[in-house]
């Protein structure tokens, strides 16, 4: 299917939801006076499911042919699948995620940049917390999750969180490490199995960049562990999903090859 084609079934999925949404509302306001109106309520509410849903495989379509043809053009012998995902397992074991109970991963990206191979995924994490009278469906994280290899071992694990994370026990038996820079202390906290390491790791150049890299997204969590570097943007967006009621144009791509720049950037980053 074609841009245009795409375009013009996407407004028209935009039209269905929006309608569904409406006659949900309005045979909600009117079930008060008359309870007939409650088939307005369920039909609508089936109406905006249909429309949402029917989006999502109109993205998915998208995905496999338009953004696959752009990543296939930035980054050569890549692998894109836009319905594969990290395993559970890969992105807990590296401890920079903390495990909820509903787990997401979908967007799967990897390929060679600046000779250092990369994965990166999106992945979802939602808390369901229960009172006993109602059910609450909380997302903890939603971003991009990244896998870089690289030649060396590093000496010790260094991780760096955001500034008072909590539920990370795993790491009461490493040493927490303050560093010069007053405004790095206040936006990370560093955790490392040896403090020299972390120093060796933390040089000031690659302390700024750091600081400068936490404003891509709400949170960013760094874990350097043996010769892989995680890496966790918490941007609550889908990547390279399409968003309802935005035009499908340029500005659209160009987010798109942001992606491969900022793994680019990653790479770069590291010492």
């Amino acid at each position: 299917m074609d841009l245009k084609s795409i375009n013009e079934k996407k407004r028209a999925l935009e039209g269905l939801t929006i309608i569904g949404g409406l006659i949900t509302a309005i045979s909600f306001f009117l079930f008060i006076t008359n309870p007939v109106f409650m088939i307005g309520f369920i039909g609508g509410g089936l109406i905006a499911v249909i429309g949402t849903s029917q989006f999502k495989k109109l993205s998915q379509g998208f995905k496999r042919v338009h953004i696959k043809e752009i990543i296939e053009k930035e980054i050569s012998s890549c692998f894109y699948d836009p319905d594969k995902g990290f395993e559970k397992e890969v992105v807990y074991d590296s401890k920079i995620l903390r495990k909820e109970d509903r787990y997401y991963s979908e967007d799967y990206l990897s390929g060679m940049i600046k000779d250092k191979k990369f994965e990166s995924a999106d992945v979802k994490l939602q808390d369901v917390r229960s009172n006993g009278k109602s059910t609450t469906v909380v997302t903890v994280f939603q971003g991009r999750f990244f896998i870089i290899d690289f030649d060396k071992k590093f000496e010790s694990d260094v991780y760096v969180l955001p500034n008072r994370s909590f539920g990370f026990n795993w790491f009461t038996n490493m040493v927490r490490v303050d560093i010069e820079s007053i405004l790095f202390n206040q936006i990370f906290d560093v955790f490392s199995e040896s403090q020299h390491s972390a120093f060796y790791l933390l040089k000031p150049a690659f302390v700024e960049k750091l600081i400068e890299f936490s404003n891509v997204a709400r949170r960013v969590m760094f874990g350097f562990k043996d010769h892989k570097v995680f890496i966790a943007l918490d941007t609550r967006i889908d990547t390279f999903d399409l968003k309802m009621f935005k035009e499908i144009d340029q500005t659209f791509f160009d987010e798109v090859k942001k992606e491969i720049r900022l793994i680019e950037e990653l790479i770069q980053l590291i010492p």
